[in-house]
């Protein structure tokens, strides 16, 4: 079981900053492709376990192992992980509840586990609620084996095959300060990111990264999104991201936001009779009937898209089972909203959780 590194002294920020441009910068300099989604999910895993494994593979010599040791000293562990065979029970058994699981060379060209380990370590997050792996805060593991086309978009991959930096960056990359300023941002993010404050979109996002009926890439961009958010906020820059929430994710995470902006600031989901000086629509117990002119200007605003139609807005929310058309009406329904016959979408009630 690999042991975590304990550091007792506060990092300030102006120190983490240093550490950052010390230890991280290299980092994204030697792996453009995928150190900043990386450091995405190492940075949401201190909230939160990051809902997919990470897969590292590529031929010998590529920089897996150089990656790997970063990823460990980023997320605060002391020592490589060693196995007394490589196997599933024995990486189960490594796992901790809420740490870092880096298992490097998992996958070697000439293992004859079958099904393939990287296919057995996913199929044990996903199938088995109770197992070790589906609890440890993030689960990085590498190889020189593919990851098959279908499991793909159920992880977040990096294929790394050849070296793309100068000689000079790897060499800083391995140095005793970049290594300790790793260990440095660890303890500097473990501190800070329960403090920070999400947005209502953002969490909106966080939710779907957490969601079990969520669909493994949403999930999965999702946190990488709230990752990238929560680096921001802490002026640490992971660089450009390479992974965005899907188009329909971004219009509900801004419903979302919208409706509890508007709610906040004086709308009212009222009864049929109930007169208020605005009205967003109205609340039953099991719908929320919302006047669509009223909530899209809050809408582009947040998605910061004034071109964006009430069509795709009410598309995107039916195929995430947010809005209920009806079969001869459309999207928007008839209801009396405040003694006025009004078109409304009839949305879920779990807009508003």
């Amino acid at each position: 079981m690999p042991s975590s590194v304990v550091d007792a002294e506060p990092v300030t920020a102006a120190q983490a900053r240093a550490a950052w441009h010390a230890g991280v910068a290299p980092l994204l300099e030697a792996f453009p492709d995928y150190a900043g989604d990386i450091l995405r999910a190492i940075t949401f895993s201190h909230r939160n376990p990051f809902p997919v494994p990470v897969f590292i593979t590529g031929r010998a010599g590529a920089g897996k192992s150089t990656l790997a040791r970063a990823i460990r000293e980023l997320t605060g562990q002391a020592e490589p992980l060693e196995l007394p065979q490589l196997s599933l029970a024995s990486i189960r058994k490594a796992a901790t509840a809420g740490e870092a699981l880096i298992v490097d060379d998992a996958a070697p060209m000439g293992s004859r586990a079958r099904p393939p380990m990287f296919t057995q370590i996913q199929g044990e997050i996903y199938i088995s609620r109770n197992s070790p792996l589906h609890a440890a805060s993030i689960v990085v593991a590498t190889g020189e084996q593919t990851v098959d086309e279908l499991s793909r978009d159920r992880v977040l991959l990096a294929r790394i095959n050849r070296r793309r930096a100068p000689i000079e960056i790897y060499e800083q990359l391995h140095s005793d300060v970049a290594a300790g300023s790793r260990r440095t941002v660890h303890t500097y993010l473990q501190a800070q990111i329960p403090r920070v404050t999400l947005s209502r979109a953002d969490t909106a996002a966080w939710r779907i990264a957490l969601g079990d009926d969520v669909a493994h890439d949403r999930r999965r961009d999702a946190a990488l999104h709230v990752g990238h958010v929560l680096l921001r906020s802490l002026e640490l820059d992971a660089g450009p991201q390479r992974r965005r929430m899907s188009t329909d994710d971004q219009i509900v995470t801004a419903v979302h936001a919208a409706l509890l902006y508007t709610l906040d600031n004086g709308a009212s989901l009222v009864g049929a009779t109930v007169a208020t000086d605005w009205i967003l629509g109205r609340r039953t117990e099991d719908y929320l009937y919302v006047i669509p002119s009223e909530l899209m200007p809050f809408i582009r605003a947040e998605l910061n898209n004034p071109a964006l139609t009430t069509n795709a807005v009410a598309a995107a929310l039916e195929r995430n089972h947010l809005l209920y058309r009806s079969r001869d009406q459309g999207r928007s329904i008839p209801r009396s909203i405040n003694g006025t016959l009004t078109r409304v979408w009839r949305l879920s009630p779990g807009l508003l959780i």
